[in-house]
C-alpha cells in the first residue's frame, strides 16, 4: 500500500487543476471501445447535450427535501408514473426512487421482510428462494438483512427450473425472487409460473427487472418475444428497475415499484426517536442527487414513447449484427436471451482468450463463469466502431484458431495489470478476505 496521499498544502489555479482532471479523463476507456459493458447505457450522441443541461441545472440540490420545493416534487411525481405505467402498474402501482439497483433490491426486500413480520410471525430464520442466476446484490441484500438465499441450479439450457425453485420452498421460506431478465444469462425467467406458486405458497414475489424494466416494454412493442414480467403477472408485489441504465439517466437513478400502497407501506421507516421530529426518506438512502431525475424527466418527455422504440430499434440492430457475426466465426456461439444482453462462448477454444485479445485492441468486455463466456450489454453503437468490433473480434478467434493468440501472450484476464494503479479500498478488501473461493 503506497503512503497516504495528503491535501495540498496551497491551492492551484482552476485551469491547471481542470488540465489534470481532462489528463485522467483521456486515460479512461474511450466509450465506443467499453459500449458493450463498463461504458454502456450512454445511448445516442444526440441526448447527451440535453441530460447534461437538466442536469447541472439541479447540480445542487438534495433530492431529500423535495417535500419543501413543488418543482422537485413534481419532476419525481411524472417520472415515477411514467415508471408506474410502463410496468403496468396502473392507478393502483406505487413507486420510489432509489440510487440504483442495489438499492432497488435492498428495498425490495427490506419490505418482503416486514411484510412477512406481520404475516408469517412464526418465522425466525426467514429464507428466500431463487434461480442460481440470480444477481449478486440480492445475495448482498440479504446479508445486510440476516436472511438466508436457497438457490437452485438451473436447467441445462441455462433457464429457471422450477420444479426445482418449488420444492426448495421450506417452512422459513418468505418470498421468491426472479430476475427479468437475469444478468449471467440475460433470460427472463418464468415469472408468469413464479406468480402462481408465490400465491399458492403464500409468498411475496419480487422481481429483479433492473437491466429489462425501461428496455424490454418497447422491444415488445417492435415484435419481440418477452415472457411477462411485470405487475401484469399475479403475484408480483415489488419491481426494481434501473433508470440509469436503458431509461439512460445519469447515475445514480433507480426505481423500487410496488403492486400497491398496500406493499409500499412496508417498505417506510418513519423515525421519531430524535430531537428533530418525523424523519422520513424516499428509500434507504437520505441525501441525494437531484440531477438524475431532471434529467431522465427532460430525456422522456424529450423522446416520449416513440424515442425509446426507436432506441430499441437500434439495440436489437446491434444485437442481431454480432449475433450474425458470431454466427460466422468458428469457434463461437451465441446463447438465446431475452432482450438487450448476448452471452457469446467458444467451442474448440477457452473464451478468455478471446476476452483477453479483445482487450489488447482496446475493449473492454465482461464475462461469466459458470459456464465460461463473454458477457455483453447492448446499446448504441456507430456504424464505424460496429464495424471494428466485429472486425476485432474476427481477427482474435483467427489468431486463436491459427495458434498465433495463446494464454502467454495476453494481458491478465479482468483484471488490472500489475502496472497499473487500483482503487485502495479494493487492495484493502482483498488483503483482510484474502483468496476469495469464486465457487
Amino acid at each position: 500500500m503506497t503512503d497516504l496521499y495528503k491535501l495540498p498544502q496551497q491551492g492551484q489555479p482552476s485551469d491547471a487543476v481542470l488540465t489534470q482532471i481532462r489528463d485522467l479523463r483521456a486515460m479512461m476507456t474511450p466509450g465506443d471501445l467499453g459500449k458493450l459493458s463498463s461504458t454502456a447505457f450512454q445511448g445516442r450522441d444526440e441526448m447527451g447535450e440535453l441530460i447534461k443541461s437538466a442536469f447541472n441545472e439541479f447540480l445542487g440540490w438534495n433530492g431529500l427535501f423535495t417535500f419543501q420545493e413543488p418543482a422537485a416534487a413534481r419532476l419525481e411525481n411524472e417520472v415515477l408514473d411514467m415508471c408506474i405505467d410502463l410496468v403496468s402498474g396502473g392507478n393502483q402501482g406505487r413507486g420510489n426512487l432509489t440510487s440504483g439497483g442495489t438499492e432497488s433490491n435492498f428495498c425490495g426486500l427490506h419490505a418482503m421482510r416486514a411484510w412477512a413480520r406481520e404475516h408469517k410471525p412464526e418465522i425466525k430464520t426467514p429464507e428466500i428462494v431463487a434461480p442460481y442466476s440470480t444477481h449478486s446484490t440480492i445475495h448482498k441484500t440479504a446479508k445486510y438483512l440476516d436472511l438466508r438465499v436457497v438457490t437452485v441450479p438451473q436447467n441445462e439450457d441455462l433457464t429457471a427450473d422450477m420444479d426445482a425453485l418449488a420444492k426448495a420452498i421450506g417452512p422459513n421460506t418468505i418470498g421468491i425472487v426472479a430476475s427479468a431478465p437475469n444478468w449471467p444469462y440475460g433470460h427472463v425467467d418464468p415469472i408468469t409460473e413464479m406468480g402462481e406458486l408465490a400465491i399458492e405458497r403464500q409468498l411475496w414475489l419480487h422481481v429483479d427487472a433492473c437491466v429489462g424494466g425501461y428496455i424490454l416494454p418497447f422491444m415488445r412493442e417492435l415484435g419481440e418475444e418477452i415472457p411477462p414480467y411485470d405487475f401484469s403477472v399475479r403475484g408480483v408485489r415489488s419491481i426494481a428497475a434501473d433508470l440509469h441504465k436503458y431509461g439512460y439517466a445519469p447515475k445514480p437513478c433507480s426505481t423500487v415499484l410496488w403492486r400497491s400502497q398496500e406493499e409500499q407501506r412496508f417498505h417506510y421507516l418513519p423515525v421519531t426517536e430524535w430531537a428533530c421530529g418525523l424523519y422520513l426518506s424516499q428509500s434507504f438512502v437520505g441525501s441525494r442527487p437531484l440531477g438524475p431525475v431532471a434529467a431522465v424527466w427532460a430525456l422522456m418527455h424529450h423522446w416520449g414513447r416513440e424515442g425509446y422504440i426507436n432506441n430499441a430499434r437500434g439495440l436489437l440492430h446491434v444485437k442481431q449484427q454480432i449475433t450474425d457475426a458470431c454466427d460466422s466465426i468458428e469457434g463461437l456461439r451465441t446463447w438465446p436471451t431475452h432482450g438487450p444482453l448476448m452471452m457469446i462462448a467458444a467451442e474448440g477454444f477457452n473464451i478468455q482468450l478471446v476476452v483477453g485479445g479483445m482487450e489488447q485492441r482496446g475493449w473492454r468486455l465482461l464475462g461469466v463463469t459458470h459456464p465460461p463466456a463473454i458477457h455483453l450489454t447492448i446499446d448504441i453503437m456507430s456504424d464505424d466502431a460496429l464495424t471494428a468490433f466485429i472486425a476485432d473480434l474476427r481477427a482474435v478467434c483467427s489468431q486463436i484458431n491459427s495458434g498465433e493468440l495463446h494464454s502467454e501472450g495476453l494481458l491478465s484476464y479482468g483484471g488490472v495489470g500489475a502496472e497499473e494503479e487500483a482503487p485502495k479500498w479494493l487492495l484493502s478488501a482483498v488483503e483482510i478476505l484474502g483468496d476469495i473461493d469464486h465457487g
